[in-house]
């Protein structure tokens, strides 16, 4: 007889958790599942929240005709209607606004997920979404605050202004080149990160629109994942994942060379996840997350000294392939972030710190 699961995880049945996303302000998640059924993958959008015992429980639930490997919440709440704004990508290229109606904090009354509208731009799925953080640098504008960022396996990252229900603003990167496995907004909102599977981690400048990026580096390896972070005397680091289970860390101000690299996970490096600052706008901790199952809290320092959270699975164990990861919490009240993983052992589950 299987062992129950843990109070602070949550089976997804019949779903593999691709993305995660923090909804804002709350201890909330979003997640993109998939599920692959016959000769077709299927998907769902669902919203977890802790209740009152400290157990995992889904809010929300609704299913879509394609597998969902992006989520993102936008940080400010619609300004008509106080309703927060998430934002889901799909294995068919489209993007999709939802509107999130949030259920009594600590109770397992359901939250209304209603779906607001979709536009199909690009050519391949939407393998991640971002937006700017709240206490982004300079993103004051009511714009600016409702932007999100898409990538793309058609080798492009488009730009949406969420205010005008999903008007794209900018098209950036080839059609048909590498696909964009990750993007991150950077503390500047007008700059974005980019990880591809041609194993370039490429910087955008938002307002010089076209196919080429202000600066790109190799990293070595098809880079799946990409996480900004606050550095030392006001840098921004950038760190990627690799398909050889590497992370490299770079200054944005001069992308030549990497300051770090090194394997610390036993295969591919799907997930990144910063932490929100204080007012940076981006992460003073990054945690990564292979197919092997580890998950380790990055020293951005010395990557040498990172710490294990999570150990890899052992050869005959069931595999874990950890494909997301999120903060969640910790915005105000002095409470501490918690991480959560999920993967394709169709589970989202707290990590320890």
């Amino acid at each position: 007889m299987a062992a129950p699961a843990p109070a602070s995880q949550l089976v997804m049945e019949g779903y593999n958790v691709d993305a995660l996303s923090a909804v804002p302000g709350a201890s909330s998640l979003v997640a993109g599942l998939s599920s692959f059924i016959g000769q077709e993958w299927t998907g769902a959008v669902a919203v977890l929240g802790p209740a009152a015992d400290g157990s995992l429980h889904a809010q929300a639930l609704l299913p879509v005709r394609a597998g969902v490997p992006a989520v993102a919440c936008l940080p400010h709440p619609d300004e008509f209607t106080g309703r927060r704004v998430l934002a889901s990508g799909s294995d068919e290229g489209s993007v999709d606004l939802w509107y999130l109606s949030p259920s009594n904090a600590g109770t397992r009354a359901a939250a209304e997920l209603s779906h607001a509208t979709a536009r199909v731009a690009h050519d391949a799925a939407v393998l991640c979404l971002t937006c700017p953080t709240a206490g982004s640098a300079g993103s004051g504008s009511a714009q600016q605050q409702q932007q999100l960022a898409s990538a793309s396996a058609d080798g492009t990252l488009r730009l949406w202004d969420c205010s005008q229900l999903l008007a794209c603003t900018a098209q950036l990167g080839i059609a048909g080149g590498a696909a964009m496995n990750g993007v991150a907004w950077t503390a500047d909102p007008s700059l974005l990160a980019s990880a591809s599977a041609d194993g370039r981690l490429c910087l955008w400048d938002a307002r010089q629109l076209g196919s080429s990026p202000a600066a790109a580096a190799a990293v070595g390896a098809p880079a799946l994942a990409v996480a900004a972070a606050a550095g030392g005397s006001g840098s921004q680091l950038l760190v990627a994942g690799d398909l050889l289970g590497r992370l490299s860390v770079f200054d944005a101000r001069n992308l030549a060379q990497p300051l770090q690299q090194r394997r610390l996970h036993g295969d591919a490096v799907h997930a990144l996840a910063a932490s929100a600052s204080g007012g940076g706008g981006s992460g003073s901790q990054v945690a990564s997350g292979g197919d092997d199952g580890a998950i380790m809290l990055l020293d951005l320092a010395s990557l040498a000294a990172s710490r294990q959270l999570l150990p890899a699975r052992r050869e005959g164990e069931v595999p874990l392939y950890v494909r997301s990861l999120a903060w969640a919490g910790g915005q105000q009240g002095g409470q501490k972030q918690q991480l959560y993983r999920g993967g394709w052992d169709q589970a989202v589950a707290q990590v320890p710190l």
